[in-house]
């Protein structure tokens, strides 16, 4: 950087530190710069205004090179006697969407069908099922209160007393092969039996391990299904007036969710064939911060079940490294998308009104306001609010568009089609050409040296 471009700096620098510099002769803040350069040095007064200087002096780099940037440049001061740094920018990442006007994707809809709503109905049958006592061997499916104790090489792991244990076959707790090992047990009997780990159970101190078991059943119930009948229509919900009823409703709710399904694979089948045809340059550092973001996702979700990111790694057997190499296709796929729909958008001139915005929002309070009644309090719709509701507007209007072009219900956009495109007003950068037909590259990153 040459002398006039950093003396705005140092004069910056020095309206700093003035402050807190004392000197013979002068108050406190009165010091003379020239004092304050000879007392602090001009390095000193670059090291605090290189947070300012950098992100600026590097910003109006990329607006003279008509760079857009894709993330946050990376900065290393290379010396200050003269000033030099190096700027890594993130370029955004360019994708070329091909020929989308000709992606065509059938509708797949699926007919409700009589065995359909009987398995629904079987369904609600066991959510109104009944526990009832028998005296009898415990069977697989029964709910069983058990005192158990389990030891390894003759240390217990295993102390549970009075608990209510539901067999369900291949479960794995407390130890894989329990479930089934219990079927039988007789009422107030011990029984005692030897389970084999596998190495790779989760739960270090049994893993390739034999466990003791012992067990005394004291109480064994079985699941008592409802008949299915004019009693189970009225008490179902806020009651039918018969089982016909019932089964009729029920048949709507299998026709909307079969329709939703079917929406939602039109959906996902046109996304993967818009970016089937698709090419993408993504830098390397947009995607090791998307797998950054996925696995904070991750770690939160995990948080709130009260599972620790380091056990979770530990359970399945893998490191954080491993597991941001199986998240980096899918951390690529996600930012390929985003851009693909957002190129679509453009190409398609689809936009977001201010009047579309309002018309949502007040939606939005209209539907809160229904159901909060009198506790609700109109929020303040802060810019940052409408932005984010404006970007979702858009997506939503892009993936309407999409798919209307996939299922051959869009409309002729012959006034959108018509407008030329603007000429570009550089060459296009020589890395993005060469490789505009790969799905990744190492060279979407531009370089800056001052």
């Amino acid at each position: 950087m040459e002398d006039e471009d950093i003396r705005p700096y140092l004069d910056f620098g020095y309206q700093k530190v003035r402050p807190h510099i004392t000197y013979p002769g002068f108050r406190r803040g009165r010091v003379p710069r020239h004092i304050v350069m000879q007392f602090v040095g001009r390095e000193a007064l670059l090291n605090e205004v290189l947070d300012t200087m950098l992100p600026e002096v590097t910003g109006r780099a990329m607006d003279e090179q008509n760079l857009e940037p894709g993330g946050m440049p990376n900065m290393e001061v290379l010396d200050l006697d003269p000033v030099t740094f190096k700027a890594t920018v993130p370029l955004k990442p360019e994708v070329e969407i091909g020929d989308y006007k000709s992606i065509r994707v059938e509708v797949e809809k699926s007919e409700v069908g009589e065995e359909d709503v009987q398995e629904r109905l079987e369904r609600l049958r066991n959510s109104m099922a009944s526990w009832e006592p028998v005296e009898r061997p415990v069977a697989m499916d029964d709910m069983v209160t058990m005192t158990a104790t389990g030891t390894v090489d003759g240390e217990n792991i295993l102390d549970e007393t009075d608990t209510v244990y539901l067999l369900v076959e291949d479960a794995d707790r407390p130890f894989p092969g329990f479930p089934e090992a219990l079927v039988g047990a007789e009422l107030d009997t011990l029984k005692e039996f030897e389970l084999t780990v596998a190495d790779d159970f989760p739960v270090d101190e049994v893993a390739g391990k034999s466990v003791q078991v012992s067990v005394t059943v004291s109480d064994v119930k079985e699941r008592v299904l409802p008949e299915l009948d004019e009693e189970f229509a009225q008490g179902i919900g806020e009651g039918y007036d018969s089982l016909e009823a019932l089964r009729e409703q029920v048949e709507e709710e299998l026709k909307t969710e079969f329709e939703n399904t079917a929406e939602q694979g039109l959906r996902q089948n046109a996304i993967d064939s818009l970016l089937e045809g698709a090419t993408a340059v993504i830098a390397p550092v947009i995607i090791d911060n998307e797998v950054n973001y996925m696995l904070n996702e991750q770690a939160q979700t995990l948080a709130r079940i009260n599972i620790r990111f380091d056990d979770y790694l530990r359970s399945v057997g893998s490191s954080e490294d491993e597991l941001r190499e199986q998240l980096r296709e899918e951390a690529i796929t996600r930012i390929k998308r985003a851009v693909a729909l957002e190129k679509l958008g453009e190409a398609e001139g689809i936009e977001v009104t201010d009047d579309d915005v309002d018309e949502r929002i007040q939606s939005m309070i209209e539907q809160n306001k229904e159901q909060m009644g009198d506790e609700f309090q109109t929020p303040e719709i802060t810019e940052d609010m409408q932005t984010s509701i404006r970007r979702m507007m858009h997506s939503e209007k892009v993936m309407e568009r999409l798919v209307a072009i996939a299922s051959s219900e869009a409309p002729e956009q012959a006034e959108a089609e018509a407008v030329d495109e603007p000429e570009p007003e550089s060459e296009p950068e020589p890395e993005a050409e060469s490789d505009s037909d790969s799905d990744e590259t190492d060279e979407s990153e531009d370089t800056q040296t001052n």
